[in-house]
Parts: C-alpha cells; structure tokens; sequence
C-alpha cells in the first residue's frame, strides 16, 4: 500500500489506525542486495541447496580456533538470494551489516533501520553492487539504436519501475557527461570502473557505470513507498 498521505485521509485517520496508507521503509539488507542483483540480470533464479560464498573481502574470518575460510562460489552460486549466503555467527556477511544485518549473537525480535553514511559507501564501493552497476550499464549501453540519455532512462525504468522525468534526466545526463569527459583523459580510469576488457572497455560504458552506480544508490530505490 502506499505511504503516500492524502488530505482527505490524513483527516480521517491521522494516526493510521485503520490502515489507510502504507509505511515508508527502507528495504532489509538482504532485499537491497537482491534488488541490485535482479535489476541488472545477475540474479540467480535457483531454488534449493546448501549455502552459498559470494564474494566478501579477505580477512572476515580470522577464527582463532580452525582454519576455516570464506571459499568463494563459483559460477551463478554467486549470485544467489541472499538467503542462501553463508553467516558465521561471528563473522556475518559485512554488506548486510552496513544496513540492518545483525551479529546473529544474540537474538532479536526486530532489527534496527539505521541510516548512515556507511550504507551510500557500501551502496557505492562494495564488490557486489559495482558489479550489479556495471552489468545494469553494459545491458542498456549494448543496445543498438540508443544514444546515451535513452539508455539512461531506460535504467532508470527498469530499477524504478517508472519513467524518468525531465529534471532528473538533466541531472543524470550532467553526471554522464562529466564523468565521460574524465575517462576519455584518463585510460587506467576506464578499465578500473569498467573492471574488464573487451567490448565494454570504453570510456562510454564506463561512464554508463558511474551512471547505473548512481540511479541504484537513489533513495527511491532503497525505500518502500
């Protein structure tokens, strides 16, 4: 239902008790993550199975007791829902963390929403979601016919679930020709955000990146409305 609060029933039901709109949250950890996944096309539709290594930087585990280590999965394991990645209760996964994720030490009956920096850093940086952006960029830059402010809208579509209007098109278009005016002057730059070789490995696409990177990091797309 939606959090939108209309006059009429602000009126009638100031404190929502009968239900009259929606809460306006901000996505679980897991579901920010599954988002990123399923909008760029990596997510995994596989049901079933053991737990599952996506990537996570070295040095999570360090356990005193054992020589176990994070082993990464290989092919589309990596992918999978996040319900299916592996937690230690003392090493859990750290994106999740940066959102809502819990320790898993003790037990808790509601998680806590924060909301700090650390979450636009994850959003931004993490391995997971760069790969989620550049795959969401290569998708829409590959498409034949399209020039650059197309392609962005059609992102934008596609994660949004709406059409992108003119003001937040200038704005996104100005993201994309500042950060293509960079690449073009700076080659390790491109290959670094591009992260391989081949097609892709332009100063267009990654642009396109900085672009994707951006509209999955918007709030609209991190919150239920």
């Amino acid at each position: 239902q939606s959090s939108v609060v209309k006059h009429e029933t602000l009126a009638k039901d100031p404190y929502n008790r009968w239900l009259s709109r929606g809460p306006r949250i901000r996505l679980s950890a897991e579901q920010i993550r599954d988002q990123a996944l399923a909008v760029s096309g990596l997510l995994s539709p596989r049901m079933f199975g053991p737990s599952v290594m996506p990537y996570q930087p070295d040095g999570i585990w360090q356990s005193p007791y054992n020589d176990e280590a994070w082993t990464r999965s290989k092919g589309e394991d990596q992918h999978r829902r996040a319900v299916y990645t592996y937690l230690k209760r003392t090493g859990t996964y750290p994106s999740f963390m940066s959102f809502d994720g819990s320790s898993r030490e003790v037990c808790l009956s509601r998680r806590i929403r924060p909301h700090t920096p650390l979450q636009a850093l994850t959003k931004q940086n993490d391995h997971e979601f760069l790969e989620a952006d550049r795959h969401l960029a290569f998708r829409h830059r590959q498409a034949k016919g399209k020039d650059h402010r197309q392609a962005i809208r059609d992102m934008y579509a596609k994660t949004c679930g709406r059409a992108m209007d003119e003001r937040s098109l200038s704005a996104m278009d100005r993201l994309y020709l500042e950060a293509l005016g960079r690449f073009n002057k700076d080659r390790d730059g491109t290959c670094e955000m591009v992260g391989q070789q081949g097609v892709n490995d332009n100063p267009e696409t990654a642009a396109m990146v900085v672009v994707a990177n951006a509209i999955l990091n918007l709030d609209e797309v991190l919150t239920k409305s």
